[in-house]
């Protein structure tokens, strides 16, 4: 009898284990979210002032941008000016409303996070080494670690199916003609330049082996205009979440080109990127509202 108790004790003790696995792993998975939560919000925080304290460095330093060409100098300090008023601003806010559980925070926060990103490997990359150099690698480095962490908690929630009052056709379209139309502005300039072996009055002015605008561009960011506006349009379960990243994403960069504009002197180009700032912003916000 001894013998058959020890036998039944040990066969049930696979089902015990897997019961106390199954209990273990509920817990952590319910803990996930919550520490998911917690790591968005101090990194939120980190890279809003991360970003504002950039910006002032170059703002007030003049050393930051000493061995810059004046066109690459204007155009950094009319980034730096965006940066600390309205870009560190709207990752705080964001980072906030997130905090709270609104997913439309979270939303608004994934583009402002794709916008820093995208920035600060700007500053990272193409900004001469100065002693401000260890805080653009931090910059950079919180903005894309933010930005995976974000993408991460929106795509573990399940796509839904997309309401027909969603402006998913214009919004869509518009995201597709924009990566289009700015692929062809880019290959433009450098397909004849690489046929003949000019160099672009564009890139000559900033005195850089080549522009990472252009790298960035056509390798990450037009491509993901255009999969993004596609996957709205095709009613695809993660679409919205695409789109809207990608529109706040580009308000924000359209607004920031406008001030570089207006720093040079390109006042035409301004007032063509404040409208593309807006008509992003506007599609942005219904897509948010629903």
């Amino acid at each position: 009898m001894t013998i058959r108790m020890l036998a039944g004790g040990a066969s049930a003790m696979p089902g015990a284990r897997d019961a106390v696995s199954r209990s273990m792993g509920a817990t952590v998975h319910d803990a996930t979210p919550l520490l998911d939560s917690k790591f968005t919000l101090g990194a939120g925080n980190v890279l809003a002032g991360l970003l504002a304290l950039i910006s002032l460095a170059g703002l007030l330093d003049p050393a930051s941008y000493a061995r810059e060409t004046e066109s690459w100098r204007a155009q950094a300090l009319a980034q730096d000016w965006f940066d600390l008023v309205i870009a560190a601003p709207a990752l705080a806010l964001a980072t906030w409303a997130s905090a709270r559980g609104a997913r439309r925070g979270l939303l608004v926060l994934a583009g402002a996070a794709l916008f820093t990103t995208y920035t600060l490997a700007i500053y990272a990359f193409a900004i001469h080494l100065n002693r401000w150099f260890l805080l653009y690698c931090a910059g950079f480095g919180a903005a894309l670690w933010l930005l995976i962490a974000v993408a991460r908690r929106l795509f573990a929630q399940p796509g839904h199916e997309l309401e027909r009052r969603l402006p998913r056709r214009a919004a869509g379209g518009y995201l597709v003609a924009l990566g289009a139309a700015f692929a062809l502005l880019w290959l433009a300039q450098l397909v004849p330049a690489a046929l003949d072996g000019s160099i672009p009055a564009d890139l000559a002015a900033t005195g850089l082996m080549t522009n990472p605008v252009h790298v960035i561009d056509l390798a990450f960011i037009l491509p993901l205009h255009v999969v993004a506006g596609l996957a709205l349009w095709w009613r695809r379960p993660h679409g919205f979440t695409l789109a809207t990243t990608v529109l706040v994403f580009g308000a924000l960069m359209a607004a920031s080109i406008a001030l570089l504009a207006l720093r040079t002197g390109g006042v035409p180009i301004a007032v063509a990127m404040v409208a593309l700032a807006a008509l992003s912003a506007l599609l942005g916000w219904r897509l948010l509202r629903t």
